[in-house]
């Protein structure tokens, strides 16, 4: 057991627990809880087994920027903005700012939403010190996603 803040990343990379990488998965990780939290709270199956496919992707990114994983399909960008459209679609215009908190859903979504922008700019800040770790599709990924995380929150508010 190694007790000196530094862990070893799969590839045998030895690094101290300081370093933003560590930050990047860290809030990747939490992102992936929130959405955990939001999943339990779905009623419609589709909805509860697309919040899981996303967990999945987050898992994908963790494991790229770790070294030991392939990193994310190469549609996954591509999917949130289609998933993104057609919940917007079906909102009525945004005439204001959105409080979050009217239900249980609702305010996971916007929880879910806020993480994700932190675990973005973790990301962004991991990505100046490691460019070969945090790929340019992951950063999009979590901003697509944080979109349509906001969008799922008006959906479920209505």
């Amino acid at each position: 057991m190694n007790d000196d803040g530094s862990t070893v990343l799969p590839g045998g990379l030895r690094m101290r627990k300081s370093d933003a990488l560590f930050d990047a998965l860290g809030g990747l990780d939490e992102l992936n809880a929130a959405l955990g939290l939001l999943r339990s709270q779905l009623s419609d199956p589709a909805d509860a087994a697309r919040v899981e496919s996303i967990q999945r992707d987050l898992l994908d990114i963790g494991g790229e920027i770790a070294g030991g994983g392939p990193g994310l399909p190469a549609d996954a960008v591509a999917a949130l903005e289609r998933e993104r459209e057609r919940r917007g679609a079906e909102l009525p215009p945004l005439r204001r700012f959105v409080l979050p908190g009217n239900n249980e859903p609702s305010a996971r979504a916007h929880f879910a939403r806020a993480a994700c922008r932190r675990a973005e700019r973790d990301l962004v800040r991991a990505r100046e010190a490691h460019p070969d770790r945090i790929s340019l599709p992951a950063l999009a990924y979590l901003n697509r996603l944080s979109n349509l995380l906001f969008v799922w929150a008006r959906a479920l508010d209505s």
